[in-house]
């Protein structure tokens, strides 16, 4: 038995003729006759008394139309109050982001989703990989968007369209500036402020390869605010993934030479009960990313 059977029967009952019941239902009289009849099979009795002219309920039949009433109400009530839920879907969404490129896509997704749920707001925190990735972990963060390479084992993800830009950010009037690429060779004897992620050091080290020893090595940073700060005022240069909103005018960056990349991906925890705006959030992404990445 199901719904669409259920009403077939009750408009019948109602109309107590087939034909006419059959063109209100748009669909012919044999369907209906036969639907009717697997009604009948599959509950072991006798819904209708038919003659030439009119189908009259059966005790059974009476006793079916009060309930197929109550249960095709039911029904009714159940998806408006869903479509309820969904337009009126509120909540917050604690996410994670680094400094990248990539938050532009964020950004777009975001506001992509709260058009559709404006009463779902967001708390967005901006640190390294490293520490959103613990957050993550710790159930501080619902989401967020962490460097490749990530250890995704107890993680579903979603690669973002945009892959960072390996770069050296410099002083608008750096020597360097004149360049339009860096290869290791042109950072030999230079004072270099180098990310705090250990995974992205070794990709840094491995793309220095044989000319490492000549480095000149000042510290670490995990946040590029605060390399741009060093780079201006002390004449450093940062290896790093192009920063947006930087002034151009003070700043200017120069992509490494073999050219050196790293994808992001949106993660969550994949054993974490998920809040019903999480839910709709992730569902919305998947289907805004596979948009994004789509070949033109």
């Amino acid at each position: 038995m199901n719904f669409r059977i259920l009403n077939y029967f009750l408009t019948v009952a109602h109309e107590k003729n087939i034909t006419k019941a059959a063109e209100i239902l748009h669909i012919t009289q044999p369907t209906l006759s036969r639907q009717l009849m697997q009604l009948e099979t599959a509950l072991g009795v006798k819904l209708f008394d038919r003659d030439k002219h009119k189908f009259a309920l059966t005790p059974s039949g009476q006793f079916l139309v009060e309930r197929a009433r109550e249960i095709l109400n039911m029904v009714e009530k159940t998806t408006l109050d869903i479509q309820e839920q969904e337009h009126n879907l509120a909540g917050s969404i604690a996410m994670g982001a680094g400094e990248y490129q990539a938050t532009e896509v964020l950004a777009k997704l975001i506001g992509g989703f709260q058009k559709q749920y404006a009463a779902v707001s967001f708390e967005l925190f901006t640190s390294s990989s490293d520490l959103l990735h613990d957050k993550l972990d710790k159930g501080l963060l619902d989401v967020a968007i962490l460097q490749a390479p990530v250890d995704t084992t107890n993680y579903d993800y979603l690669r973002l369209p945009i892959r960072e830009t390996w770069c050296v950010l410099m002083r608008s009037d750096a020597p360097l500036a004149s360049k339009n690429a860096i290869t290791a060779s042109d950072l030999s004897g230079l004072p270099i402020i180098l990310p705090a992620r250990l995974q992205a050091r070794s990709e840094i080290f491995n793309w220095l390869s044989g000319d490492i020893a000549k480095m000149r090595f000042i510290g670490n940073s995990n946040l590029l605010a605060n390399t741009a700060v060093f780079v201006e005022q002390c004449g450093y240069y940062g290896i790093s993934v192009q920063m947006p909103l930087l002034d151009e005018k003070r700043f200017t960056y120069r992509p490494l030479t073999p050219a050196l990349h790293s994808d992001i991906l949106l993660v969550w925890r994949r054993d974490r009960q998920q809040s019903l705006a999480l839910q709709k959030f992730l569902q919305f992404a998947k289907c805004f990313l596979s948009i994004e990445q789509a070949p033109i």
